[in-house]
Protein backbone atom coordinates (compact mmCIF):
# COMPACT_ATOMS: atom_id res chain seq x y z
CA UNK A 1 0.00 0.00 0.00
CA UNK A 2 1.46 3.41 -1.26
CA UNK A 3 1.09 6.46 0.76
CA UNK A 4 -1.03 9.21 -1.05
CA UNK A 5 1.19 11.45 -2.27
CA UNK A 6 1.24 15.47 -1.03
CA UNK A 7 2.33 17.72 -3.52
CA UNK A 8 1.65 20.54 -1.22
CA UNK A 9 4.27 19.60 0.71
CA UNK A 10 7.79 21.22 1.05
CA UNK A 11 11.72 20.03 1.11
CA UNK A 12 11.91 18.12 3.78
CA UNK A 13 15.83 17.86 5.78
CA UNK A 14 16.25 14.77 7.86
CA UNK A 15 19.11 14.94 10.27
CA UNK A 16 20.36 11.70 11.18
CA UNK A 17 20.59 8.53 9.05
CA UNK A 18 20.28 5.73 11.34
CA UNK A 19 16.88 3.36 10.93
CA UNK A 20 14.58 6.13 12.53
CA UNK A 21 16.00 9.22 10.66
CA UNK A 22 16.20 6.76 7.35
CA UNK A 23 12.06 5.71 8.25
CA UNK A 24 11.03 9.29 8.33
CA UNK A 25 12.66 9.74 4.94
CA UNK A 26 11.65 7.43 3.44
CA UNK A 27 7.91 7.63 4.69
CA UNK A 28 7.94 11.20 3.55
CA UNK A 29 9.07 10.48 0.52
CA UNK A 30 6.71 8.10 -0.64
CA UNK A 31 3.99 11.04 0.60
CA UNK A 32 5.85 12.91 -2.09
CA UNK A 33 8.43 15.38 0.04
CA UNK A 34 11.50 15.48 -1.37
CA UNK A 35 14.38 14.63 1.22
CA UNK A 36 17.44 15.00 2.55
CA UNK A 37 19.67 13.38 4.94
CA UNK A 38 22.52 14.49 6.75
CA UNK A 39 24.58 12.72 9.14
CA UNK A 40 28.75 12.38 9.93
CA UNK A 41 28.21 8.55 8.86
CA UNK A 42 26.63 6.88 5.65
CA UNK A 43 23.34 5.26 6.45
CA UNK A 44 23.35 2.81 9.16
CA UNK A 45 26.48 2.69 10.12
CA UNK A 46 25.43 4.89 13.55
CA UNK A 47 24.41 3.56 16.41
CA UNK A 48 21.99 1.64 13.86
CA UNK A 49 24.23 -0.50 12.82
CA UNK A 50 24.76 -2.91 16.75
CA UNK A 51 21.42 -3.06 17.98
CA UNK A 52 20.11 -6.39 18.86
CA UNK A 53 17.95 -6.64 15.65
CA UNK A 54 14.82 -7.55 17.37
CA UNK A 55 11.14 -6.05 16.37
CA UNK A 56 10.05 -5.99 20.25
CA UNK A 57 6.28 -5.55 19.26
CA UNK A 58 5.79 -7.06 23.02
CA UNK A 59 7.48 -4.29 24.50
CA UNK A 60 5.18 -2.54 26.57
CA UNK A 61 6.64 -2.48 29.62
CA UNK A 62 9.11 0.72 30.19
CA UNK A 63 12.53 0.33 31.57
CA UNK A 64 11.58 1.85 35.13
CA UNK A 65 9.35 0.03 36.84
CA UNK A 66 8.16 0.24 40.74
CA UNK A 67 11.20 -0.66 43.19
CA UNK A 68 14.01 -1.54 40.14
CA UNK A 69 15.80 1.35 42.15
CA UNK A 70 16.50 -1.23 45.10
CA UNK A 71 18.22 -3.75 42.36
CA UNK A 72 20.66 -0.91 40.73
CA UNK A 73 23.26 -1.09 44.00
CA UNK A 74 24.23 -5.03 43.80
CA UNK A 75 23.76 -4.31 39.57
CA UNK A 76 26.27 -2.26 39.69
CA UNK A 77 28.93 -4.05 42.51
CA UNK A 78 28.43 -6.79 39.47
CA UNK A 79 31.23 -6.50 37.30
CA UNK A 80 28.99 -9.27 35.13
CA UNK A 81 25.91 -7.24 36.00
CA UNK A 82 23.34 -5.18 33.58
CA UNK A 83 24.30 -2.01 34.20
CA UNK A 84 27.29 0.13 35.42
CA UNK A 85 27.24 3.95 35.93
CA UNK A 86 30.97 5.37 34.48
CA UNK A 87 31.74 7.17 38.74
CA UNK A 88 33.13 11.24 36.75
CA UNK A 89 29.80 10.73 34.79
CA UNK A 90 27.59 10.15 37.91
CA UNK A 91 27.19 13.80 38.56
CA UNK A 92 25.74 14.62 35.57
CA UNK A 93 23.43 11.97 35.29
CA UNK A 94 21.72 12.39 38.56
CA UNK A 95 19.11 14.82 37.62
CA UNK A 96 17.90 12.17 34.56
CA UNK A 97 18.25 9.33 37.33
CA UNK A 98 15.63 11.54 39.31
CA UNK A 99 13.40 11.50 36.82
CA UNK A 100 13.69 7.68 35.79
CA UNK A 101 12.63 7.44 39.53
CA UNK A 102 10.06 9.39 39.41
CA UNK A 103 8.38 7.62 36.51
CA UNK A 104 9.26 4.13 37.92
CA UNK A 105 5.33 4.28 40.19
CA UNK A 106 2.83 2.02 39.34
CA UNK A 107 0.39 4.91 38.55
CA UNK A 108 3.20 5.94 35.65
CA UNK A 109 4.67 2.66 34.83
CA UNK A 110 0.83 1.81 33.42
CA UNK A 111 0.80 5.30 31.60
CA UNK A 112 3.73 4.65 30.55
CA UNK A 113 3.04 0.89 29.16
CA UNK A 114 -0.28 2.14 27.09
CA UNK A 115 1.75 4.43 25.61
CA UNK A 116 4.24 2.13 24.52
CA UNK A 117 1.83 -0.59 23.33
CA UNK A 118 0.47 1.81 21.22
CA UNK A 119 3.58 2.15 18.95
CA UNK A 120 5.37 -0.97 20.00
CA UNK A 121 2.30 -3.71 19.12
CA UNK A 122 1.82 -2.46 15.55
CA UNK A 123 5.64 -1.81 14.95
CA UNK A 124 6.35 -4.61 12.41
CA UNK A 125 3.03 -4.15 9.91
CA UNK A 126 4.27 -0.38 10.20
CA UNK A 127 7.68 -2.03 8.32
CA UNK A 128 5.84 -3.98 6.42
CA UNK A 129 4.10 -1.35 4.45
CA UNK A 130 6.90 0.75 3.84
CA UNK A 131 8.36 -1.91 2.31
CA UNK A 132 5.60 -3.52 0.22
CA UNK A 133 7.94 -2.30 -2.81
CA UNK A 134 10.65 -4.66 -1.74
CA UNK A 135 10.23 -8.55 -2.84
CA UNK A 136 10.07 -10.91 0.36
CA UNK A 137 13.46 -12.61 -0.95
CA UNK A 138 15.18 -9.17 -0.46
CA UNK A 139 13.75 -8.29 2.64
CA UNK A 140 15.68 -8.74 5.80
CA UNK A 141 12.92 -9.12 8.08
CA UNK A 142 11.70 -11.99 9.82
CA UNK A 143 8.93 -12.88 11.53
CA UNK A 144 9.44 -16.04 13.97
CA UNK A 145 8.89 -14.61 17.34
CA UNK A 146 11.12 -13.33 20.28
CA UNK A 147 11.74 -15.54 23.09
CA UNK A 148 11.68 -14.31 26.37
CA UNK A 149 14.08 -16.47 28.29
CA UNK A 150 14.01 -17.62 31.88
CA UNK A 151 17.60 -19.41 32.88
CA UNK A 152 16.39 -20.32 36.91
CA UNK A 153 12.87 -20.57 38.53
CA UNK A 154 13.69 -17.12 40.29
CA UNK A 155 13.36 -15.58 36.76
CA UNK A 156 10.64 -17.81 36.19
CA UNK A 157 8.43 -16.08 39.08
CA UNK A 158 10.29 -12.18 38.47
CA UNK A 159 8.85 -12.70 34.94
CA UNK A 160 5.29 -13.22 35.89
CA UNK A 161 3.92 -9.72 36.58
CA UNK A 162 5.58 -8.12 33.10
CA UNK A 163 3.69 -11.25 31.21
CA UNK A 164 0.58 -10.64 32.53
CA UNK A 165 0.55 -6.86 31.58
CA UNK A 166 2.15 -8.26 27.83
CA UNK A 167 -1.54 -10.72 27.75
CA UNK A 168 -3.26 -7.52 29.30
CA UNK A 169 -1.80 -5.12 26.28
CA UNK A 170 -3.03 -7.79 23.70
CA UNK A 171 0.74 -9.50 23.15
CA UNK A 172 0.25 -13.23 21.97
CA UNK A 173 2.37 -15.43 24.31
CA UNK A 174 2.97 -19.09 24.62
CA UNK A 175 4.28 -20.11 27.46
CA UNK A 176 7.09 -22.79 27.25
CA UNK A 177 8.83 -25.22 29.87
CA UNK A 178 11.69 -26.69 30.02
CA UNK A 179 11.60 -29.40 27.72
CA UNK A 180 9.81 -27.07 24.70
CA UNK A 181 12.84 -24.69 24.93
CA UNK A 182 14.87 -27.67 24.79
CA UNK A 183 12.89 -28.87 21.46
CA UNK A 184 13.25 -24.99 20.26
CA UNK A 185 17.27 -24.66 21.22
CA UNK A 186 18.67 -28.02 21.45
CA UNK A 187 22.13 -26.33 21.67
CA UNK A 188 20.83 -24.81 25.37
CA UNK A 189 22.32 -25.77 28.36
CA UNK A 190 21.03 -27.11 31.46
CA UNK A 191 20.71 -24.46 33.34
CA UNK A 192 17.13 -23.82 31.96
CA UNK A 193 13.63 -22.98 34.02
CA UNK A 194 11.07 -21.72 31.00
CA UNK A 195 10.41 -18.21 28.84
CA UNK A 196 7.44 -17.16 26.60
CA UNK A 197 7.60 -16.92 23.10
CA UNK A 198 6.18 -13.12 21.83
CA UNK A 199 4.93 -15.56 18.48
CA UNK A 200 4.14 -11.54 16.97
CA UNK A 201 7.42 -10.30 17.56
CA UNK A 202 10.17 -10.57 14.60
CA UNK A 203 13.60 -9.85 13.83
CA UNK A 204 16.71 -8.40 11.03
CA UNK A 205 18.96 -10.88 10.00
CA UNK A 206 21.23 -7.93 9.26
CA UNK A 207 20.49 -4.05 10.65
CA UNK A 208 22.71 -2.43 8.85
CA UNK A 209 20.94 -4.33 5.58
CA UNK A 210 17.97 -2.88 6.66
CA UNK A 211 19.14 0.89 6.78
CA UNK A 212 21.29 0.21 3.70
CA UNK A 213 17.99 -1.07 1.64
CA UNK A 214 16.00 2.20 3.04
CA UNK A 215 19.01 4.29 2.12
CA UNK A 216 18.91 2.81 -1.60
CA UNK A 217 15.47 3.10 -2.14
CA UNK A 218 15.60 6.58 -1.08
CA UNK A 219 18.69 7.96 -3.57
CA UNK A 220 16.69 5.85 -6.36
CA UNK A 221 13.58 7.77 -5.78
CA UNK A 222 15.88 11.02 -5.74
CA UNK A 223 16.83 11.31 -2.49
CA UNK A 224 20.16 13.17 -1.47
CA UNK A 225 22.98 12.19 1.62
CA UNK A 226 25.24 14.55 2.97
CA UNK A 227 27.63 13.17 4.82
CA UNK A 228 28.79 16.12 7.64
CA UNK A 229 28.24 17.13 11.22
CA UNK A 230 26.08 19.39 11.92
CA UNK A 231 26.97 22.33 13.83
CA UNK A 232 24.05 24.56 14.19
CA UNK A 233 21.36 26.31 12.21
CA UNK A 234 20.82 29.98 11.00
CA UNK A 235 17.28 31.03 12.41
CA UNK A 236 15.21 33.56 11.22
CA UNK A 237 11.85 35.14 12.49
CA UNK A 238 9.93 31.86 11.11
CA UNK A 239 12.39 29.15 12.65
CA UNK A 240 15.77 27.82 10.73
CA UNK A 241 16.64 28.72 7.54
CA UNK A 242 19.73 27.08 6.93
CA UNK A 243 21.95 24.24 8.47
CA UNK A 244 25.50 24.42 9.19
CA UNK A 245 28.04 22.03 8.82
CA UNK A 246 31.74 21.04 8.93
CA UNK A 247 31.30 20.83 4.97
CA UNK A 248 29.25 23.96 4.44
CA UNK A 249 25.88 25.38 5.02
CA UNK A 250 22.32 23.62 3.41
CA UNK A 251 18.79 25.48 2.62
CA UNK A 252 15.81 24.14 4.87
CA UNK A 253 12.57 24.01 4.76
CA UNK A 254 10.93 21.73 6.90
CA UNK A 255 13.47 20.15 9.26
CA UNK A 256 13.31 16.85 11.36
CA UNK A 257 15.72 16.14 14.01
CA UNK A 258 16.50 12.20 14.00
CA UNK A 259 20.01 12.30 15.41
CA UNK A 260 19.33 9.70 18.29
CA UNK A 261 21.54 10.61 21.21
CA UNK A 262 23.17 13.22 19.43
CA UNK A 263 19.67 15.32 19.25
CA UNK A 264 20.04 17.05 22.60
CA UNK A 265 22.27 20.02 21.88
CA UNK A 266 20.66 20.33 18.60
CA UNK A 267 16.96 20.25 19.64
CA UNK A 268 18.67 23.02 22.39
CA UNK A 269 19.80 25.35 20.06
CA UNK A 270 16.13 25.18 18.21
CA UNK A 271 14.20 26.09 21.63
CA UNK A 272 13.59 22.85 23.54
CA UNK A 273 16.02 21.86 26.37
CA UNK A 274 15.02 18.06 26.66
CA UNK A 275 16.48 15.23 29.48
CA UNK A 276 18.07 13.06 26.98
CA UNK A 277 20.87 10.57 27.79
CA UNK A 278 22.28 7.58 26.60
CA UNK A 279 22.51 3.92 27.57
CA UNK A 280 25.64 3.33 25.78
CA UNK A 281 25.18 -0.56 24.81
CA UNK A 282 27.33 -3.74 23.28
CA UNK A 283 27.30 -6.12 21.71
CA UNK A 284 29.48 -9.48 20.44
CA UNK A 285 29.80 -10.76 16.86
CA UNK A 286 29.84 -14.32 16.69
CA UNK A 287 30.94 -15.05 12.99
CA UNK A 288 31.36 -18.82 13.60
CA UNK A 289 29.28 -19.44 16.39
CA UNK A 290 28.90 -23.37 16.66
CA UNK A 291 25.40 -23.52 17.76
CA UNK A 292 21.90 -23.21 15.82
CA UNK A 293 19.25 -20.65 17.34
CA UNK A 294 16.28 -20.17 15.92
CA UNK A 295 14.47 -17.36 17.14
CA UNK A 296 16.04 -14.67 18.92
CA UNK A 297 15.51 -14.32 22.69
CA UNK A 298 15.81 -11.69 25.53
CA UNK A 299 17.35 -12.52 29.17
CA UNK A 300 15.65 -9.72 31.53
CA UNK A 301 17.47 -11.54 34.17
CA UNK A 302 21.37 -10.92 32.73
CA UNK A 303 20.60 -7.68 30.79
CA UNK A 304 20.88 -8.96 27.02
CA UNK A 305 19.72 -11.04 24.03
CA UNK A 306 21.29 -13.50 21.61
CA UNK A 307 20.30 -12.85 17.95
CA UNK A 308 21.07 -14.87 15.18
CA UNK A 309 21.90 -13.20 11.80
CA UNK A 310 23.22 -13.55 8.69
CA UNK A 311 26.62 -13.07 9.51
CA UNK A 312 26.54 -15.15 12.85
CA UNK A 313 25.31 -14.67 16.14
CA UNK A 314 24.94 -11.03 17.99
CA UNK A 315 24.97 -10.63 21.65
CA UNK A 316 23.59 -7.43 22.54
CA UNK A 317 22.82 -5.56 25.62
CA UNK A 318 23.89 -4.31 28.94
CA UNK A 319 23.50 -0.35 29.84
CA UNK A 320 26.08 2.34 31.23
CA UNK A 321 26.06 5.32 31.48
CA UNK A 322 29.14 7.33 30.54
CA UNK A 323 28.12 9.89 28.06
CA UNK A 324 28.87 10.31 24.29
CA UNK A 325 32.51 10.98 24.25
CA UNK A 326 34.13 8.60 27.01
CA UNK A 327 36.39 5.52 25.20
CA UNK A 328 34.06 2.06 25.14
CA UNK A 329 35.05 -0.36 27.99
CA UNK A 330 34.81 -3.48 25.98
CA UNK A 331 35.08 -5.73 29.07
CA UNK A 332 30.94 -4.99 28.66
CA UNK A 333 30.96 -6.81 25.68
CA UNK A 334 33.25 -9.39 26.92
CA UNK A 335 30.83 -9.65 30.34
CA UNK A 336 27.81 -10.93 27.44
CA UNK A 337 30.00 -13.86 25.89
CA UNK A 338 30.47 -15.09 29.73
CA UNK A 339 26.80 -15.04 30.22
CA UNK A 340 25.86 -16.79 26.63
CA UNK A 341 28.56 -19.58 27.40
CA UNK A 342 26.71 -20.69 30.38
CA UNK A 343 23.76 -20.67 28.29
CA UNK A 344 25.34 -22.52 25.44
CA UNK A 345 28.39 -24.56 26.95
CA UNK A 346 29.40 -25.34 22.94
CA UNK A 347 29.58 -22.17 21.90
CA UNK A 348 32.46 -21.05 19.70
CA UNK A 349 33.86 -17.09 19.90
CA UNK A 350 36.39 -17.30 17.54
CA UNK A 351 36.59 -14.12 15.38
CA UNK A 352 35.01 -12.36 17.60
CA UNK A 353 34.25 -8.53 17.55
CA UNK A 354 33.17 -6.44 20.17
CA UNK A 355 31.28 -3.12 19.63
CA UNK A 356 29.58 -0.18 21.36
CA UNK A 357 26.79 2.58 20.60
CA UNK A 358 24.16 5.03 22.21
CA UNK A 359 21.14 4.52 22.83
CA UNK A 360 19.07 7.69 22.86
CA UNK A 361 16.70 7.49 26.07
CA UNK A 362 14.13 9.30 28.11
CA UNK A 363 13.77 8.79 31.49
CA UNK A 364 10.36 7.51 31.08
CA UNK A 365 11.12 5.35 28.28
CA UNK A 366 9.30 6.96 25.36
CA UNK A 367 10.48 8.67 22.86
CA UNK A 368 9.93 12.32 21.23
CA UNK A 369 7.50 12.11 18.09
CA UNK A 370 6.60 15.77 18.22
CA UNK A 371 6.69 18.84 16.71
CA UNK A 372 8.90 21.49 17.86
CA UNK A 373 7.72 23.84 21.24
CA UNK A 374 9.30 26.74 19.69
CA UNK A 375 9.31 26.56 15.76
CA UNK A 376 5.93 24.88 13.36
CA UNK A 377 8.42 23.50 11.03
CA UNK A 378 10.61 21.49 12.87
CA UNK A 379 10.10 18.38 14.43
CA UNK A 380 11.61 16.02 16.59
CA UNK A 381 11.97 12.29 16.22
CA UNK A 382 14.42 10.65 18.72
CA UNK A 383 14.66 9.16 22.36
CA UNK A 384 13.68 5.55 21.12
CA UNK A 385 16.09 4.11 24.02
CA UNK A 386 16.27 -0.29 23.75
CA UNK A 387 13.50 0.69 20.97
CA UNK A 388 14.89 2.44 18.15
CA UNK A 389 15.01 -0.25 15.41
CA UNK A 390 11.26 -1.58 16.41
CA UNK A 391 10.00 1.95 16.48
CA UNK A 392 11.38 3.24 13.18
CA UNK A 393 8.76 2.43 10.84
CA UNK A 394 5.94 3.63 12.94
CA UNK A 395 7.18 6.80 13.64
CA UNK A 396 8.16 7.55 10.53
CA UNK A 397 4.48 7.26 9.93
CA UNK A 398 3.70 9.47 13.28
CA UNK A 399 5.87 12.12 11.70
CA UNK A 400 4.55 12.23 8.55
CA UNK A 401 0.96 13.15 9.86
CA UNK A 402 2.36 15.44 12.19
CA UNK A 403 4.13 17.45 9.47
CA UNK A 404 1.21 17.24 6.55
CA UNK A 405 -1.70 18.37 9.45
CA UNK A 406 -3.16 14.79 9.39
CA UNK A 407 -5.38 13.19 11.61
CA UNK A 408 -2.98 10.60 13.32
CA UNK A 409 -3.69 7.04 13.55
CA UNK A 410 -1.57 6.97 16.84
CA UNK A 411 -2.21 9.16 19.53
CA UNK A 412 1.14 11.17 19.74
CA UNK A 413 0.51 13.36 22.55
CA UNK A 414 2.50 10.71 25.06
CA UNK A 415 5.63 11.90 22.86
CA UNK A 416 5.32 15.55 23.14
CA UNK A 417 8.49 17.57 23.64
CA UNK A 418 6.17 19.84 26.00
CA UNK A 419 5.70 16.75 28.44
CA UNK A 420 8.48 17.47 30.24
Amino acid sequence: MTDQADKSLHDVTVIGAGIVGLCCARTLQRRGCTVTVIDRVDPGMGTSYGNAGVFSTSAVMPEGKPGVWKKVPGWLLDPLGPLTIRPRYLPRLTPWLLRFIANSTPRRVEEISRALSSITFPGLEHYRALLDDVPDDQSPIRRQGCLYLSPNPADVAAAKADNETRRRRGVALEMLGPDEIRQLLPAIGPEMAGGALATESGHAVSPLALSQLLAAWIEADGGRFIRANVTGFAIGADGPTHVHTDHGNAEIEDLVIAAGAFSKPLAKILGNDLPLDTERGYHMMLPQPNVEVRVPMLISSLGFGVTPMSDGLRLAGTVEFGGVEALPNYARAEALLTHAKRLFPDLNDSGKEPWMGHRPSFPDSLPVISRSSRFNRVFYAFGHGHLGLSLGAVTGRIMADLLQDRPAEIDPTPFRADRF
